[in-house]
Order: structure tokens, then C-alpha cells, then sequence
């Protein structure tokens, strides 16, 4: 090492049993406090290991480190030198620190489509309080198996070590999928196979898939009023125009709907239980709104969100059941009877839009976690 440069180093002490993290840290921290300005040249490994009485391996660790981050540079045939341009100043001049307190204005070119979202949002969350005693959603957890889920836990757990390297299906697992058609088409009268379910991560993703997969800015969409709030946003979020339909005794007003928005390209309907007013869509309706959508090539999607809460008699059967023309998308959620924050829900998807949804899908998350499923699966048999 020349001698000129020996004193830049005086006070770079290390301790015994010395690391390459400590010789990273510690030039590093020299750099940063100006005792290393830029363009010094540094001592050679070898020069600096004898210097310090360490390893020689430690300082080469740690000058590859330096030499990664962008601290120091190398010139062939001459040497190793401090950066010109140090990261952590570079970082800090192009990204300056925001104040405490202080607001950023939104840029210009946020999305303008997403500003009646944002509407929404303050209108139905701000301010809400969320440890109600009667909340919306929110079944007897009390009465939830706690015993028997952590045994199902610990089996899924274990037979796991394989399933936990890889990703599962974008349409979710296989026996869950199972599961699922045989469960819906004995308590809903669903009419599907394995192949047209899709596992989501309940109703809200289920929502946002299918708007993103079927609208675009300016569709038409049927929405009922009062209805809820999160599939107008979700509809909203894409650009569609959100068409209110009025809800009597009989459930949404399809005849209103055909009268005036006949060229809708999606209706969202909640047949079994609708919400906020618990109506359900009468038969007659029911057909009626299957016609309109044959006729006008348009898409329903069926929210089956609360149909195991029923007080008398068994499910009603859904509307997908009455379907033979392969026009409505089923969807279905398991955070009711659950808990609210298990988040796993399903959509029957017709043929012929499976490969769409299944594409969206997967670009939206890649899949829904494993394990949830393997236990709801476990849960279900």
C-alpha cells in the first residue's frame, strides 16, 4: 500500500474473530464519512489483510461486496478506487425525503376512471367502525370447530413437504375443485363438472376477475338498488356504467332492467338472498332473466353468497341450475360459514368462458395459497 494512503486508514479498527461482513461494514462506513473520498485508491487485499492482521479471504469477501453495490471500481492494470457516484447519495438526491406530515399531491396521470371508486370507498368505509357486536358477514365463531380444524392443520401440515415447492393450478386445487362440484350440485342444484370451477379468494376477487375478463369502459351493467357496494366498485374499477335496478317484494325489477338498459352487458343478481333486503328473486323473474340474457348475449353473475343461512327448508336452488344456455357465472364463498378472513371463495365458470377467466385469474395473483385449500378440501370430506 503507498504510504500516502496509510493514514486515510488509521482508525479502521476491527475486532478478533473478524467476518467479511465486519470489513464490508466498516469501509463502507468510511466511504460514507468522507474518510475515504472518492477517487482514492485502495490498498490491494492482500496489503490490507496484513495491515489489519486478518483474513485475507474476509477483505475479498467484503471488497466483492463493495465492488456489487457500486462503492468502489476497479481499472484494469491500475487498481481498486471509491466511487465517483456513492448509491447511498445518488438514492437520496433522486428520491428526496418527505417530510413528517407533509401531503404529496397526486399526479396528473393517475387513472381518472378510478376517482368515483375512491368516492365510493369514503362514502361506505371512512370512519366505520369494525368491532360491532352485530357485524354484517360475520357468522357464530364461537361455534366454529376449532378442535377439528387444527387436527385437519397438522394432517394438511404434514402431507405438505412435495405440494409446498411448486405452484397449483391457476383454477386452484384439483380436490378442492372436486369437492366443490360435488358439494354445489347436491345443496344448490348447480349444474357444472370440475373442469368449470375456479377457486378465488372469496366473492371480491371473484367480482373483479370476472369485470375485468368481460367489461370495458362504457359497458352497461345491471346492478340492484340498495345493492352492494363492492360489486358496483368492482364494476366501476374497469369503467363500466353502473345501471341501478330497483328491488320489490318479488327481488330485482328485470322487467325495469329490459325497458331501460335492454343492451347491458352483464347483470349482477343475488337470487337466493339478496342484499341488503333479504329478498329472493321470484321464478317468473328468475326466467325472465335468463331469456334476456340468451337473446342479448349477455353474461349473470350470480352471487350465492349466504344460501346456507336459512332458518326453514333447504337452499332454494340457484339460478345457474335453471340455465341450458350457458349464460351465467356462479359464485359462491365459504368466508360466511367460516370465518370472515378466510378468504376463499369459488366461481362456476360457463365452457366457454373458463380459458378467459382462468387467464385473468392467474395474471391477478398466480393462484390462491395451497394450504387453505388442501384443509377446506380435508374440512369438506
Amino acid at each position: 500500500m503507498k504510504k500516502n494512503n496509510a493514514p486515510l486508514f488509521q482508525g479502521f479498527v476491527l475486532g478478533k474473530g473478524v467476518v467479511k461482513e465486519q470489513v464490508y461494514h466498516a469501509l463502507r462506513e468510511h466511504i460514507l464519512a468522507g474518510r475515504l473520498p472518492t477517487g482514492t485508491k485502495m490498498p490491494s487485499t492482500r496489503a490490507l489483510s496484513e495491515m489489519m492482521a486478518i483474513s485475507r479471504n474476509s477483505v475479498i469477501a467484503g471488497y466483492d461486496r463493495l465492488l456489487d453495490e457500486g462503492y468502489i471500481f476497479t481499472r484494469k492494470g491500475s487498481g481498486t478506487y471509491v466511487a465517483h457516484n456513492i448509491p447511498d447519495r445518488s438514492i437520496s438526491n433522486s428520491y428526496p425525503m418527505i417530510a413528517s406530515g407533509e401531503v404529496v399531491a397526486p399526479d396528473e396521470q393517475v387513472n381518472g376512471q378510478n376517482n368515483p371508486v375512491r368516492d365510493l370507498w369514503s362514502n361506505e368505509y371512512e370512519g366505520r367502525g369494525m368491532n360491532r357486536l352485530f357485524a354484517v358477514g360475520v357468522g357464530c365463531t364461537d361455534l366454529f370447530p376449532h378442535a377439528l380444524w387444527g387436527k385437519l392443520l397438522q394432517r394438511v401440515w404434514r402431507q405438505s413437504r412435495h405440494q409446498l415447492g411448486a405452484h397449483t393450478h391457476p383454477c386452484g386445487y384439483f380436490p378442492l375443485r372436486k369437492a366443490v362440484c360435488r358439494y354445489i350440485k347436491t345443496t344448490r342444484g348447480v349444474n357444472c363438472n370440475e373442469d368449470q370451477i375456479i377457486i378465488v379468494n372469496g366473492i371480491q376477487q371473484a367480482l373483479n376477475i370476472t369485470a375485468r375478463a368481460l367489461l370495458s369502459t362504457g359497458h352497461e351493467v345491471w346492478l340492484d338498488e340498495p345493492g352492494y357496494k363492492g360489486a358496483r366498485g368492482a364494476f366501476m374499477s374497469v369503467g363500466a356504467i353502473v345501471r341501478p335496478v330497483p328491488v320489490d317484494s318479488e327481488g330485482m325489477n328485470v322487467r325495469y332492467g329490459i325497458d331501460h338498459f335492454p343492451d347491458a352487458k352483464l347483470a349482477y343478481v343475488v337470487p337466493s338472498d339478496q342484499y341488503p333486503l333479504s329478498g329472493t328473486l321470484s321464478l317468473s323473474r328468475r326466467f325472465e332473466l335468463l331469456e334476456w340474457a340468451k337473446s342479448n348475449q349477455a353474461w349473470i353473475f350470480e352471487d350465492d353468497y349466504n344460501s346456507e343461512f336459512r332458518y326453514a327448508d333447504r337452499s332454494l336452488q340457484a339460478l345457474q341450475g335453471l340455465d341450458d344456455n350457458q349464460r351465467v357465472i356462479y359464485a359462491g364463498t365459504f368466508s360466511k360459514m367460516m370465518y370472515p378472513e378466510f378468504r376463499l371463495g369459488f366461481l362456476v365458470v360457463p365452457p366457454g368462458l373458463q380459458e378467459q377467466i382462468m387467464v385473468t385469474k392467474y395474471f391477478t395473483d398466480l393462484g390462491t395459497s395451497y394450504l387453505e385449500q388442501a384443509m377446506m378440501a380435508s374440512f369438506i370430506e
